[in-house]
């Protein structure tokens, strides 16, 4: 718990500054997973944490209370201070997805003081293991103080086409990787790198995590020359390793 809270936040007490963290989870192959392990284990820590989204997403069988409402900055101050729940604009049954709000709205109940953390899915990869963003994607709140980019790493060493990559022709242009191309970890780093890749939208000055979801562990003294070639360049400022629905979900972490 204390190295995640210092990943995320540094120096800081995390829902100790009267306004809370706004995490916003981007990219593909395990966001939802991601952010439902991280509301767990910051409520584990006796934080105050409300998740939601700026898209649409599939919402797993949980315990805890599920909100829906217009304005989320508009919630009475005892609705915020559960210790978590999840709130979002409407029920799509058909798609089996909730729909959540715009960023506008979440910078608004950013500036509320009641709850400790807001983890925010803030992009859609329809389930696929890896993408990269479209004009409009992804929707970022400003108000976001760290930003964790998820990928598949299963896809690495793998040939990967358009039925692994949603938005294939973006990936493509961006990584140089061509269908039936084994993944590597270095079209990984150009995703990243790259202005209009993974971290696009992300708010000037934020923390930047890049998640590799669902990787092995024995493939790391392979890769791991090349991929700590980010975070020396700062471009990201740490990169976990590991599978977010494990027992241990971070095997590895690196830190700038």
């Amino acid at each position: 718990m204390d190295n995640i809270t210092e990943d995320i936040s540094p120096n800081s007490d995390v829902g100790g500054l009267h306004k809370p963290l706004v995490i916003s989870v981007v990219g593909a192959g395990g966001k939802t997973s991601t952010i439902f392990w991280l509301a767990n284990l910051f409520r584990a820590g006796g934080r105050r944490v409300l998740i939601t989204t700026t898209t649409n997403m599939f919402l797993p069988d949980v315990s805890y209370p599920r909100l829906f409402c217009r304005e989320p900055g508009a919630l009475p101050p005892h609705i915020l201070m559960q210790p978590i729940q999840a709130c979002f604009a409407s029920w799509k049954a058909v798609e089996g997805k909730v729909r959540g709000f715009s960023s506008v709205a979440i910078d608004r109940l950013a500036t509320r003081p009641e709850c400790d953390i807001i983890l925010v899915e803030a992009d859609g990869a329809h389930g696929l293991p890896l993408k990269a963003p479209d004009v409009h994607e992804p929707c970022i709140p400003q108000s976001s103080r760290c930003v964790i980019a998820v990928m598949g790493g299963q896809m690495l060493g793998q040939k990967t086409g358009p039925e692994h990559v949603h938005r294939w022709p973006l990936f493509t242009k961006i990584t140089g990787l061509k269908a039936d191309e084994p993944l590597s970890v270095n079209d990984l780093i150009r995703l990243i790198q790259h202005p209009e890749g993974a971290f696009k939208g992300a708010p000037e000055g934020c923390r930047r995590i890049w998640l590799i979801n669902r990787f092995s562990q024995f493939d790391i003294t392979l890769i791991q020359p090349q991929l700590l070639q980010p975070l020396r360049q700062g471009d990201i400022d740490v990169i976990w390793l590991g599978a977010v629905q494990e027992t241990l979900p971070i095997t590895h972490r690196f830190v700038r």
